[in-house]
């Protein structure tokens, strides 16, 4: 049988730690769990990216609706889905302390807690139109919204019971098979949209409910095959995940739910800054709706990068974490910084350089180009904060630090991005309304914020670690 050891690697001193082969040898552990968890990431992007090109040449109504939609599931994937996430670095310190017969459990915990917020998440979705009508957005658009959410709500319990698998495979580093299934979840969308929403191979038109049919159905499909995979592959044998059958331990829920509550929160207050800019300038038309959505649509596809960081320096500082080398997490930590940034002024350029012409892909009417294309200087603008924030996220959640992040998170979004936005973007307190610039101003000005106090609280914690060893 296969069985799990450490990875064997040179032990980290305060002598060499800033040798160059210590540089190498850490990139290239980066690579490996970065690369396969940016993909993964990508393809995720890309099958709400498709969802919005397919809709936008269908009816630009279609896509504002769909955008839109978009800016209520996922908040609530993230937000209470996003206690699941904490399942990650639990399993990454029990993989680097080669605790490997109590990752099953873990997982089989994780499963259990996802049956309740499955139910919640579903709950919140059937009503969350009703957060569109107060934001007063034209009826229409919120029919299509309503229309692709009856469809996608039905896909939730795929995307979230299938989480803690996912953390499984990649909290042991093998994140692999996760980017194969996403892959698989993106050809079936773009299948899937060109058939169910225009009304191809003999199919009904179905417009916007078409995008979210696709979506259930390649979520199921990727779940199934996830079950099987972890089945059949012996590597995961030591975890013991299909060995027994175990009914709710409390003491292993409460663990995941202390540090899981703020990683969901953490997640929701991100994600609701953008949301909730994006509902907030639904009273302008369907053409703000749809030059906004252009930008995050973008910035999301940029976003992957830092996020694949957060989620391999999560996993490596969580196995050295868990191996007792204190020093070795506080050099992961600070490489991740260090990588965000590279990659960061990377993307600012391609983004500032190709701004118009990407933006020319996802619509082509011209007045929606133009405001987009200013939105995206603000996206490129902001690209190294981002990059910072999450790239200290992932390193905190490595030590298991997640109240702290969530903190920053209100501090930063809710505190100064979204009330700064919301000021210049709709009043006349400070200047004339701005419309979706002011909007973006602020969330500019939120994230200079969150970068700032993330990468001091790494400092904060990677110390206090060392410290108390």
């Amino acid at each position: 049988m296969i069985r799990y050891a450490p990875s064997m690697e040179q032990p980290i001193t305060q002598e060499n730690i800033s040798s160059t082969a210590r540089a190498r040898q850490e990139a290239r552990k980066f690579l490996a769990l970065a690369a396969p968890m940016f993909f993964t990431q990508l393809a995720l992007q890309l099958i709400q990216v498709n969802s919005v090109i397919q809709s936008g040449n269908y009816s630009t109504d279609v896509q504002a609706g769909i955008m839109l939609a978009g800016n209520l599931w996922f908040p609530v994937m993230v937000g209470i889905g996003g206690v699941l996430f904490f399942i990650t670095p639990m399993i990454a310190q029990l993989f680097g302390a080669n605790k490997n017969e109590e990752i099953g459990p873990l997982v089989r915990q994780g499963v259990w807690l996802a049956m309740p917020i499955v139910f919640v998440g579903m709950l919140i979705l059937s009503q969350a139109h009703l957060i569109l009508t107060l934001a007063k957005v034209d009826p229409e658009i919120i029919k299509h919204s309503k229309e692709y959410l009856s469809y996608f709500i039905f896909a939730l319990p795929a995307i979230l019971l299938s989480q803690p698998l996912r953390s499984l495979c990649e909290g042991t580093t093998r994140p692999l098979p996760v980017t194969f299934l996403n892959i698989l979840m993106l050809i079936i969308a773009i299948i899937g949209n060109y058939t169910f929403i225009y009304g191809n191979f003999g199919f009904p038109e179905m417009g916007a409910r078409g995008a979210g049919l696709s979506a259930v159905i390649g979520t199921w499909t990727s779940f199934i095959l996830l079950i099987f995979y972890l089945k059949i592959r012996q590597e995961f044998e030591p975890t013991k995940l299909f060995s027994k059958f175990d009914l709710p331990n409390f003491r292993i829920l409460k663990e995941i739910l202390k540090g899981g509550i703020p990683v969901g929160l953490g997640n929701f207050i991100e994600l609701s800054m953008f949301s909730g800019a994006g509902i907030i300038l639904g009273r302008f038309g369907s053409e703000v709706i749809a030059a906004n959505g252009i930008a995050l649509t973008i910035g999301g596809l940029f976003f992957m990068v830092p996020m694949s960081i957060a989620n391999a320096a999560a996993v490596r500082v969580g196995n050295n974490v868990g191996a007792n080398n204190m020093i070795g997490a506080k050099y992961s930590s600070y490489f991740s910084l260090r990588l965000a940034i590279l990659c960061a002024l990377i993307a600012s350029l391609i983004i500032i350089l190709n701004a118009e012409s990407m933006a020319r892909i996802l619509n082509n009417n011209p007045e929606v180009i133009s405001l987009a294309v200013i939105l995206l200087s603000f996206a490129a603008f902001f690209q190294v904060a981002d990059g910072l924030a999450m790239g200290a996220i992932g390193a905190l959640r490595g030590y298991k630090d997640t109240f702290g992040p969530m903190k920053i998170m209100a501090i930063s979004y809710w505190g100064v991005g979204l009330p700064v936005g919301v000021v210049l973007s709709i009043t006349d307190i400070i200047v004339e309304p701005m419309g979706a610039v002011g909007m973006w101003t602020g969330i500019c000005c939120g994230l200079i914020v969150a970068a700032t106090l993330m990468v001091r609280r790494v400092r904060k914690i990677t110390n206090q670690f060392i410290n108390d060893q």
